[in-house]
Parts: C-alpha cells; sequence; structure tokens
C-alpha cells in the first residue's frame, strides 16, 4: 500500500462489514459506541442529498446501455428500447425504494419522510429525460414511479410534507392531492 491508501481504504464493503464484526466480538466495549453511531447513520437523512443522488443515478445511465437489453434476446424475444430502459432504469431506482422500506419497517418515520421525499424530488428533477440518457426512452419514467412512490408511502403509513412538496414539484400537484 502506498502512502496515501491504507489497508481499510482498499477493503470491500462486505470485507468491512465482516471487519467490523470481528472488531466488535473482540472488543465488545466498542459495541455501544458502535450502536450510537449506527443509530444516527440509520436516523440521517438529507432530502436534498437523496434528490441529488436520485438524479445523478438516473441522469448517469447512458443509452449504451440499451445495447444490451434491448432488440431480440434469445429465451425472452424481442425487447422494445423503451421497456429496456425502464427495467434499467428501476434497478438504478431500486435501493433507494428498498433503504425507505427499510427504515420504514425500523419504524423510523421521520427519516423515511425525509426519504421519501428525497426519491420524489430526485424523480422530479428527472421529469423532461436529457437527451442521450435512458430517461429519453422512457419519458414517463418519473411520474409513473413517483406514483409509485406515494402508494408506498400510503401502504407504508409514512405521511409525506404535501405541502412542501406541492411547493417544489408544482407540475405533479395531481400527484400529490
Amino acid at each position: 500500500m502506498s502512502d496515501k491508501s491504507s489497508a481499510l481504504d482498499a477493503l470491500s464493503t462486505a470485507e468491512k462489514a465482516a471487519l467490523l464484526d470481528e472488531l466488535l466480538a473482540a472488543r465488545p466495549d466498542l459495541r455501544e459506541p458502535a450502536e450510537a453511531y449506527a443509530a444516527q447513520v440509520m436516523t440521517d437523512a438529507d432530502r436534498s442529498a437523496v434528490a441529488d443522488d436520485v438524479e445523478d443515478a438516473l441522469q448517469g445511465l447512458g443509452i449504451e446501455e440499451l445495447n444490451i437489453r434491448a432488440g431480440y434476446r434469445p429465451g425472452r424475444g424481442y425487447v422494445h428500447p423503451a421497456e429496456a430502459a425502464d427495467e434499467i432504469l428501476d434497478e438504478a431506482l431500486q435501493p433507494f425504494l428498498d433503504d425507505l422500506q427499510r427504515r420504514a419497517g425500523l419504524g423510523m418515520r421521520s427519516t423515511a419522510v425525509e426519504l421519501a421525499a428525497g426519491v420524489l424530488l430526485g424523480l422530479y428533477n428527472c421529469r423532461h429525460g436529457n437527451s442521450e440518457t435512458l430517461l429519453e426512452y422512457s419519458p414517463d419514467y418519473a411520474a409513473e414511479r413517483a406514483s409509485g412512490v406515494v402508494s408506498d408511502c400510503a401502504r407504508l403509513g409514512i405521511e409525506l410534507p404535501t405541502a412542501e412538496l406541492l411547493d417544489l414539484m408544482p407540475e405533479w400537484s395531481a400527484l400529490l392531492d
């Protein structure tokens, strides 16, 4: 390892998780501060940061991804570019939706509200599908997925900050009413 990098920096996420488990087993005195820090990390949610992350994840997918998924696929038949685009975009959005469901399931309601608002704002920022991104092939993607997020929130008992979101997302007022 060079002077600027460390062995810890070189570990994969799975290796870091295993290391933490081993460290906490060897040093039980670290469990309490680790639990406190984990609780802090789990309850922190910055709506703007989540919106930026969602937007980056969706806007960052180039159309070259379609070459792999669209067209004739053995065992599946013909896959329309719009269908392939939706699948790829869904894969990029899914970690945010999983995190929302996980935190709601853990009873972290205020965090879940901020995550949901961030996901909705990120989708709103993608509503006009820029050219040369997958969103260009699926012009209704953002609104359709936002509708799904609103439904998921209702199912999970997450009360969205509707008034705030209406100010930030005026073109989607019907979705939020």
